[in-house]
């Protein structure tokens, strides 16, 4: 499995997940997180710090919207997109390669467009008290 991430400024580089492990939380900490930051027990409070000072619209965790696939722009904009242009699960190399290249050249535009649109998604999630929204596009 492939894991990524969003900001303003693009795609994070892609990362390769062994097997068929989950990106857990653990996962994330010591293959993501920890090589970024020496000391481990000061993941947890360096980073989210650091996010706040340098990236002024950085969302804190507690403004995630768990499992809620409408809001959480990853899913809604840039997933689509990865599964529509790369059609199927890459298993070999040269399918690691296809996704590293489509990674690395996507669009921009469409990332800030599906980042600014999330606002709006969260007010209609917030207008119907919490249930389930279909939002188009």
């Amino acid at each position: 499995m492939v894991a990524i991430g969003i900001c303003w400024n693009g795609m994070s580089k892609p990362y390769l997940v062994g097997g068929n492990a989950k990106v857990t939380a653990q996962y994330f900490i010591n293959n993501v997180l920890s090589p970024m930051v020496d000391a481990k027990s000061q993941v947890a409070i360096l980073t989210p710090n650091w996010m706040e000072e340098n990236h002024p619209n950085y969302i804190p965790e507690y403004h995630w919207m768990a499992k809620s696939p409408d809001l959480a722009p990853l899913d809604y904009a840039v997933n689509e997109i990865l599964k529509k242009t790369l059609g199927r699960r890459m298993i070999n190399i040269a399918g690691l390669s296809k996704v590293l290249k489509v990674c690395e050249n996507f669009d921009l535009r469409v990332i800030r467009k599906s980042l600014l649109s999330r606002e709006g998604r969260v007010q209609k999630m917030l207008d119907t008290k919490g249930n389930q929204v279909e939002i188009d596009g």
